[in-house]
Parts: C-alpha cells; sequence; structure tokens
C-alpha cells in the first residue's frame, strides 16, 4: 500500500446509513407525511428559544441537521422519480418532491427563523466551517424572502408551490415518454448490422427507433445515409412532448419572474446570478457573446467543409440541413481522420472501459473501488437496489484502507427511465455529532447501448468521454470531508460544479490512457497507435460547431429568463439557433420541450458549462506538468477540490490548487483560438 497521505489520515471513521428503494406509493406518502411532521415541529421548537439562549448549536446547527434529515430521506426518492421501475412509483416519488418543496418554500420564508439566524450572527464568534454554514443559511434565508412582508412571503411560497409542481411534471413527461418513429429498410442504410439488432422490429417488417433513447438517436444521426429519413428522425423528436411541456416551460419562466420581481430583482437571471460566480446578467452576457464571436469564424469554416462533403453526395446542395450537420461531421472525421465512429466503437465494450476507467480514478486518487454482489453482508448493510442490473461499488482509501462511500451503476435504458446521463446525490457527507461520519452514497443514471446476447455493449469514444465526467461527478461528491451536508461534495456554486468533471475529461484524450480504455472486443487488443493518432487529432474538428451548440442553448436560457413574464420560446429558439448555430429551424419543432436542464436546476444557469470549461482547462494544466497519474498531483486536487465541497469560494479553491489565480488561457488554447 502507499505511504498515508494528507488525503488519507483525513478520513475520519464513516459509517453507513442504509437505503430503501422499495417502497410502495402508499408507503412513499406516510413516510414522507411523517418525516415533515417530525421535521416542523423540530424546526418550531428552534424558532422558540428565546434570543438570549440561542447559540450557534442549538439554532444554526440543529436546523442544519433538520435539514440533513429531510434531504438524507428524500435523496433515494428523487433518484425514484426520475429511475423507478413502476410508472405510480416515479409518480409518487414525484409528488413527493413537490410536498418537500412546498414545505421548504414555508419554512424558508418564516422571519422568525431568519431574526434567529441573525441573533446567532451578532453574538457568535465563528471560523471556518461554522461560519460558512451561518453565512450560507443566513443569505439562503434572505434569498427566500424572509425579510419581506407577509403579503409578500405568501405569494412567493404560493408560487414556488406551483412552480415546483411544473418542474416536476415537465421532467415527468419527459421520462416516461417513450416515442418511437417506424424506418423501413432503405431508411436504415449506413447503419451497422449490431445497430439496426438493437432496435425492435414490428409486424410489419419496419423498425422502430425510440427518440430519446439517446444510445439509439445519435448513431441513427450519425451514420444513417438516408437524408430523407434523419430528416424524418429529427422533425419527430423535436415534436415529442410539445404539447404539453412548451406550456409549462413558458408558465415556469413566468412564475420565476414574478418571484424574482417580488424579491426586487429586474428578472429571474439577475436573482439567479447573485450567487454564483459570474454575479450579473450582464457579465454572463458579455462572456457568451464574446466568445461567440470568437468562435463563429471557426464554426463557419467548419459548416462550409461539412457543405463541401454535403455537395459530393448532391451537386445541387446549396445550404447544410439541420439533420445533416451530425451526419456531415462523422462523414468528415473519416474523411478527414480516417476516424470511423462505428470502427472505433470496437475498441470500447462497456465492461474493460469500466475497470479501465476505475483503475485510472483509483491511481490518480489514491482509492480502492470494491463492487459488491447484492447477498453480501456489506451491500445488505447499504440498503436496496432500484432495479434490476444496478451495481453496487464500496469506496476506500487506498493508503488507510478505511471507507470512504459508495456508488452505484444503473447504465442501461429501460422505458420510463431518465433519459440521459446524470450523477445522483444518495447520501450527503457529513460530521455527525458522536464524531463519525455519514459514508456519503451516489449514482450514475445512464444510457449506454444495452448488450444483447452473445454481443457485448460497444461505446463511442464520446460516451466513454461522458463516463469519465459524470464518474468525476461521483468522485466529488463521495470523497467530500466537508462538515456540514449542505457545504458538501458538489454542492459548490452552480456555475463552479461541471469543472472538476469536465476536467477529468481530458483522460479520454491521451495515448496513454486510450491504451488502457481499449480493448477490441473479439481479440482483445488496444487500439492501433495508428488509429490512436488519427482519432487525437480529430479531437477538435468540429469545436466551432459544438460550442456554438452550446453557446446557444445557453443564450437561450439567459433570453428566456432575462425576457419578462410573457415569453416566446420557440421565436427565440429558432432565431437564436439562426444567428448563433447558423441553421434553419425545423419546421412544427419546439425542441425546448425536452430541454430538461431548464427544469432540472440549470435554470438561468446552462452557460456554467462553459463558464466552468475555462477552469477545468486551466486546472488541467497542472496534470499536464505533473502527468496525468500523478498522485502527488492528484493528491493537491483530492484536497483542495474534491474534498472541500462549499467551505470556500471556488476562486479560493482554485487558487490554493493551481498557486495562483486562475485565468482562460488554456481554454482559448484547447479551442484553437490563443489567448
Amino acid at each position: 500500500k502507499p505511504a498515508p497521505s494528507k488525503a488519507a489520515t483525513a478520513v475520519p471513521a464513516r459509517v453507513v446509513s442504509p437505503l430503501r428503494f422499495r417502497l410502495t406509493p402508499a408507503e412513499m406518502k406516510q413516510q414522507c407525511d411523517a418525516l415533515l411532521a417530525t421535521a416542523q415541529k423540530r424546526i418550531d421548537a428552534i424558532a422558540a428559544i428565546p434570543d438570549d439562549k440561542r447559540t450557534f448549536a442549538n439554532t444554526v446547527v440543529a436546523f442544519e441537521q433538520v435539514s440533513t434529515d429531510v434531504d438524507t430521506w428524500l435523496s433515494p426518492i428523487d433518484l425514484l422519480s426520475q429511475a423507478a421501475t413502476d410508472k405510480d412509483v416515479q409518480v409518487a416519488a414525484g409528488d413527493c418532491n413537490d410536498q418537500v418543496s412546498a414545505f421548504y418554500a414555508r419554512v424558508m420564508v418564516r422571519p422568525d427563523l431568519y431574526h434567529a439566524m441573525t441573533v446567532v450572527a451578532k453574538n457568535a464568534k465563528l471560523s471556518g466551517a461554522d461560519a460558512r454554514l451561518l453565512s450560507e443559511t443566513i443569505k439562503s434565508f434572505k434569498r427566500s424572502g424572509a425579510g419581506l412582508t407577509q403579503q409578500q412571503r405568501d405569494e412567493i411560497t404560493k408560487l414556488r408551490d406551483e412552480l415546483s409542481k411544473i418542474e416536476t411534471d415537465f421532467n415527468r413527461n419527459i421520462a416516461q415518454a417513450n416515442d418511437t418513429v417506424e424506418l423501413d429498410e432503405s431508411e436504415l442504410k449506413g447503419l451497422s448490422p449490431d445497430f439496426i439488432a438493437g432496435l425492435k422490429k414490428t409486424d410489419k417488417g419496419t423498425w422502430q427507433l425510440t427518440l430519446l433513447d439517446a444510445s439509439q438517436y445519435l448513431p441513427f444521426m450519425e451514420n444513417a445515409s438516408n437524408a430523407t429519413a434523419r430528416q424524418k428522425v429529427l422533425t419527430a423528436k423535436e415534436k415529442v412532448v410539445v404539447a404539453v411541456n412548451v406550456p409549462l416551460l413558458e408558465k415556469a419562466i413566468a412564475l420565476r419572474t414574478r418571484i424574482a420581481k417580488i424579491m426586487g430583482y429586474p428578472n429571474h437571471a439577475a436573482f439567479v446570478l447573485e450567487n454564483r460566480m459570474a454575479q450579473t446578467p450582464a457579465r454572463v452576457r458579455t462572456f457568451l457573446d464574446g466568445l461567440t464571436a470568437r468562435l463563429q469564424p471557426k464554426e463557419k469554416a467548419e459548416m462550409a467543409e461539412l457543405l463541401a462533403l454535403k455537395k459530393k453526395d448532391d451537386p445541387t446542395a446549396t445550404k447544410l440541413e439541420p439533420w445533416d450537420v451530425n451526419y456531415y461531421m462523422n462523414q468528415y472525421k473519416k474523411t478527414r481522420y480516417s476516424v470511423d465512429a462505428e470502427k472505433v466503437r470496437e475498441y470500447f465494450p462497456v465492461d474493460h472501459v469500466l475497470s479501465a476507467v476505475f483503475e485510472i480514478y483509483q491511481q490518480l486518487l489514491g482509492v480502492q473501488f470494491t463492487e459488491l454482489t447484492e447477498d453480501s453482508l456489506e451491500s445488505k448493510a447499504v440498503g436496496q437496489r432500484w432495479a434490476p442490473g444496478v451495481r453496487l461499488f464500496e469506496v476506500s482509501d487506498a493508503a488507510s484502507g478505511k471507507r470512504l462511500g459508495f456508488f452505484f451503476l444503473d447504465l442501461y435504458p429501460r422505458p420510463n427511465k431518465y433519459k440521459h446521463f446524470a450523477a445522483f446525490t444518495l447520501r450527503m457527507g457529513y460530521e455527525k455529532a458522536n464524531g463519525t461520519y455519514q459514508a456519503p452514497m451516489a449514482a450514475i443514471v445512464g444510457n449506454f447501448p444495452a448488450p444483447r446476447a452473445g454481443a457485448p455493449a460497444l461505446l463511442r469514444h464520446n460516451d466513454v468521454e461522458t463516463f469519465f465526467h459524470e464518474f468525476g461527478h461521483i468522485m466529488h461528491k463521495v470523497l467530500t470531508e466537508a462538515k456540514y451536508a449542505s457545504l458538501a461534495g458538489s454542492a459548490v456554486r452552480r456555475d463552479f460544479v461541471e469543472a472538476p468533471s469536465q476536467m477529468l475529461e481530458n483522460w479520454a484524450w491521451t495515448p496513454s490512457t486510450l491504451a488502457l480504455l481499449s480493448s477490441h472486443y473479439k481479440t482483445g487488443k488496444p487500439m492501433p497507435k495508428e488509429l490512436v493518432e488519427r482519432l487525437l487529432a480529430s479531437r477538435h474538428a468540429g469545436d466551432g460547431i459544438f460550442y456554438s451548440r452550446q453557446l446557444f442553448f445557453a443564450t437561450v436560457d439567459l433570453d428566456y429568463h432575462t425576457a419578462g413574464e410573457i415569453v416566446d420560446t420557440t421565436k427565440i429558439w429558432n432565431d437564436r439557433k439562426q444567428q448563433i448555430m447558423l441553421l434553419p429551424p425545423i419546421e412544427g419543432g419546439q425542441p425546448q420541450a425536452t430541454f430538461g436542464h431548464l427544469m432540472g436546476g440549470y435554470d438561468a444557469g446552462y452557460y456554467g458549462y462553459l463558464w466552468s470549461k475555462v477552469f477545468a482547462e486551466d486546472m488541467f494544466t497542472v496534470f499536464e506538468k505533473a502527468g496525468l497519474t500523478s498522485p502527488k498531483a492528484g493528491e493537491k486536487y483530492r484536497v483542495w477540490i474534491l474534498a472541500r465541497g462549499n467551505t470556500a469560494e471556488p476562486d479560493v479553491l482554485l487558487q490554493g490548487f493551481l498557486g495562483r489565480a486562475p485565468n482562460p488561457n488554456a481554454f482559448y488554447k484547447s479551442l484553437g483560438l490563443g489567448k
């Protein structure tokens, strides 16, 4: 074993709090009601303490513990609302989420609790995590409206209750959307036999493609040579849940705007951004517009190259259509770099990729992963699993052997399941009153192509990069050492939360890691050196188009949340698509209906993916200098970035890790834009 490190010696004893996923809707409702009734009594007791008896412990810490207890119970329920195998359980979980959101909406506007926190602030002399907890708690009460008049508080509570239900309904509609499109043999030209075998065949001799299943939709759009078929699929996708979700989105924006104005802000973006690194909509707008201007020449040049490829298929073509971009970008990589995404997939069988990613993370961060069978004592101590095929792993410190936490993997599609990739918190890490530490638990819920009889699941290189990213979130959650749950793990400023995971995407793009990650599913041989070189050379092919797409999403989000109460989300979407992505809209399409980020915490915050990318690339320079598997750099990263959570501002953490102030030079260099 390696010698104990600073990261290792800081680990207190971590205890397991079991999870329970197999609840009936009735049990869920009963437990939710009881939990909130108990929480209400505890909070009322905190509020009743006389001012001269108030202390940090009996007021601020006591309130934090109530919130932690509620969130500890709720976190698995939140996952069930997105990934339960039973539709009724999903609905009940969503209802409970709404109930808890309504509870917090009422609690956080209470002036007596706000007053109690300010009394502590006047009298207590605090430092470190204690001071941070107090300041963040007071800020939360203030931003919730606790300092407003009774009439204003009542109005905000009512609006937030309504908004919470809308957000739940919007996401549930996406999760339960299993819309398909039927394709005949001529429409599947260009697709591999392996891909076609994974589609459901109908009695009519056609095949069904599930539109919101990324493992089916993306390979189709990249490889289908029939342009009419691509148009058909994209058009159908942009009409999924439109009738129900577009009105919900526009209602949500109106509610957010009304809440912000009651709070004294001109719009929702101004309210949200005050509590982010960016601070103001104007600063975000300057960031987005500046990057758009720098990227657009690169984007236009790439679009011209794709159009030239299209002209070889159709000499009469004068422009690219929205359904052309993915296909011709794939063709471009094949012709310019000799990178065939389908051939590359053959080197990434999922089990090998998982094993290799784990090996890299273990070496880098000084940890050990051990898979637990369902009948093992440790697995039973952790608790249940929510679906067949879910895997559980224990994380321990490699040097000390101490338990750190656990993570689950739920990697394959099924009906009514969350449609993309995400990392869910299941148990927050925090220090208990007896000096032990709650072992954090987290889960990756994703949609890799499912394995079939006689054939393993094969991943696109993009899937490999995605797993590196999501597993970075898992490590952020599990390797936390923060004293309080509300400051732990990835509970950082929202425009910094992606940076640690984005940095780790770089490991999917180096020769040494690709040698570990790749193993041909038939021969077991790693990817040949020449293919690795071509793949790496193609890394930034299409960056102008890719990042312009991200800029488009971020700009649309900002426009939605600075426009006022009445918003034509389709007009803004279509206008910005033509201005930024240089593409016409799909007739009748309203893809904002499945833009789940806007109802999942990224409202007025989608810019954060690009904002945090600046810091991600800057942090990566430390590993470029020290070595990608440098335990010394990995430990510094674990200590400064992963362990501390929200115990300090991101600028402070970055300064500590980098040894200097952060800058955007590495980000611009990665895009070929210089400094």
